[in-house]
C-alpha cells in the first residue's frame, strides 16, 4: 500500500488589501445591495483544517477515484453540451475550485462533493488528496506546469463576517491568493488579469460581470506548456485528410509517429507520445466503429471502460501512429452537469450548507461554475490552460419560485404615474385604443 501525506508541502501564501483611491471631485455613491449573514463570524467548519496536512490515505484507492471521477464529469459534459464541435475540459481545474468550496461546505453539500471526487473517501482524504495534486503540479520537471488559486471577497456584502480559519487554511493548502474589494466593474477586470496571467496568457478572460449579490469569486488556473521527449522531424510531417464529424474532409498537417506501446480494447484503439521529463504524456483514444463521432463515444465511455483501456497496455508490437495539429476552446457552465452528477444542494439556498465560510446553513449558495479551456498540439508539444471560475451569492437574494399570473394589456386599461413612496398618483388615466 502506498501511503501519503501532505504535511510536508510548503504553503506559499499571500494576502492582498483593496485600495480605495480617492479622486479630487464629489460624486453620488450608488446604491449597495446589503445583505444580513446570520451565522457566527467564528463559526467553525466542518472540515478540521489541521487535520488535513496530516492525513494518511491510499495512494492507488484515490489515484482510481480521481480517475473515475475525471471520466464521469467529462461524459456528462459531452453528454449535456455534446455536439459535433470539439470538446475539453480540465478535471483538475474543476476539483480545485470546487474543493475550495468544499473547505468551508457542511452536511450534505460536503457529502455531494466529496462523492463526487472520492467517491467512498471522507472529506480529510480528498482534501490532502487535492493539496498532493496541486503540489505534484507545480513541482513537475522538465515541462511548465502551473496551478494557482485565488478567492476574492466582497468587502461590501461579507465584511468581517468570513471565517478567517477557512481563509488561512486555503491560502496553506490550496496557496490561495485571497483578495478583498469593493466588487465593481474594475474587480472584473481584475480577476480576468488574474486569469490571463496564470494561464500564461491563453485564456484572457472568463468573466463578463458580478451580480450586485455576489459575495466571492473562487477561481482556479491551470496552464500546461511541454516540449515532446522525441521530437517530430521533418519527415515525419505530412499533409493528409482529416475526416470531420460532420461528413466533410479536411486537409491538416498530420504528425506521423512510429512509437512501442498500443492499448486496444473492444471499444477503442490508442497510443502515448510522451512529453520531456516522462511525468506526462498525450493519449490518444481512437473509437473501434469507425462511423461514430468522438462525442457520441465519450458520452458512453464510462470509467470502467477507461480502467480497461489503460490496463491493456502492451509493447509487443510496433506501432504507426498519426495525429493532427490542431487547436482548440471550449467554454461552459458546469452547473447542470455537476447537478446530474449528484452536486445538488450548494446550487440552491434552500438546502445549500457553506457556512463554514461565512454566515448560517442557506445564506451563501453557489450561483456559477464557469469553466474555459485551450489546447494547441503541434510538432514541437502541447500548450493547454484551464480556468474555473465558481461565484458565490447571497441566498437572501435568490428568486424564488412561486406562482405566475399573467397581466397581458391587450385590452383597454387604466394605468398611473405613481409616486413609489407613497402610491399616490401623479398622472392616471385609461387606454381604449392606441
Amino acid at each position: 500500500m502506498k501511503v501519503c501525506s501532505t504535511k510536508d508541502i510548503k504553503a506559499i501564501t499571500g494576502i492582498m488589501a483593496a485600495s480605495l483611491l480617492l479622486g479630487g471631485c464629489t460624486s453620488v455613491k450608488p446604491k449597495t445591495t446589503t445583505v444580513e449573514l446570520k451565522g457566527d463570524p467564528q463559526i467553525k467548519a466542518a472540515i478540521n483544517f489541521k487535520e488535513v496536512a496530516d492525513t494518511e490515505y491510499d495512494e492507488d484507492q484515490m489515484d482510481a477515484a480521481y480517475r473515475k471521477y475525471c471520466v464521469e464529469i467529462f461524459s456528462q459534459t459531452v453528454r449535456d453540451y455534446g455536439t459535433k464541435d470539439n470538446i475539453m475540459i480540465s478535471p483538475a481545474s474543476i476539483m480545485m475550485a470546487l474543493d475550495m468550496v468544499a473547505a468551508g461546505a457542511k452536511g450534505d453539500s460536503l457529502d455531494q462533493l466529496t462523492n463526487l471526487f472520492a467517491a467512498g473517501q471522507g472529506p480529510l482524504t480528498q482534501q490532502a488528496y487535492a493539496a498532493a495534486l496541486m503540489d505534484k503540479i507545480n513541482s513537475a520537471k522538465d515541462i511548465d506546469f502551473t496551478c494557482a488559486n485565488s478567492v476574492w471577497s466582497n468587502a461590501a456584502l461579507l465584511g468581517d463576517t468570513i471565517n478567517m480559519d477557512y481563509v488561512e487554511y486555503i491560502q496553506d493548502t490550496f496557496l490561495s491568493e485571497y483578495k478583498v474589494a469593493e466588487f465593481s466593474d474594475d474587480t472584473v477586470d481584475e480577476i480576468n488579469a488574474w486569469i490571463d496571467e496564470n494561464t500564461n496568457h491563453m485564456i484572457d478572460r472568463a468573466i463578463d460581470k458580478l451580480e450586485p449579490t455576489t459575495v466571492m469569486v473562487l477561481v482556479n488556473a491551470i496552464a500546461f506548456e511541454a516540449k515532446w521527449a522525441n521530437a517530430y522531424e521533418d519527415y515525419q510531417i505530412r499533409e493528409d485528410e482529416f475526416h470531420a464529424a460532420n461528413g466533410s474532409t479536411q486537409n491538416v498537417t498530420f504528425l506521423n509517429d512510429t512509437t512501442g506501446i498500443y492499448y486496444e480494447t473492444d471499444k477503442a484503439t490508442g497510443f502515448i507520445k510522451y512529453y520531456k521529463g516522462g511525468d506526462y504524456a498525450f493519449l490518444a483514444i481512437l473509437p473501434t466503429d469507425e462511423s461514430i463521432n468522438a462525442n457520441d463515444f465519450a458520452a458512453d465511455f464510462t470509467a470502467e471502460d477507461y480502467e480497461a483501456f489503460i490496463n491493456s497496455e502492451t509493447s509487443e508490437y510496433e506501432v504507426y501512429s498519426k495525429m493532427p495539429e490542431f487547436t482548440s476552446d471550449f467554454s461552459y457552465l458546469a452547473n447542470d452537469t455537476l447537478e446530474n452528477l449528484g452536486v445538488t444542494d450548494i446550487f440552491h439556498a434552500q438546502t445549500a450548507d457553506l457556512s463554514g465560510i461565512a454566515g448560517a446553513p442557506g445564506d451563501l449558495y453557489v450561483t456559477k461554475v464557469i469553466h474555459k479551456t485551450h489546447i494547441e498540439v503541434d510538432r514541437s508539444g502541447t500548450k493547454a490552460a484551464a480556468v474555473t471560475v465558481v461565484t458565490l451569492d447571497a441566498a437572501s437574494c435568490e428568486p424564488m419560485e412561486v406562482e405566475t399570473r399573467e397581466v397581458y394589456c391587450d385590452r383597454p386599461f387604466v394605468y398611473a404615474i405613481v409616486d413609489v413612496e407613497t402610491m399616490a398618483p401623479v398622472f392616471i388615466g385609461t387606454v381604449n385604443e392606441v
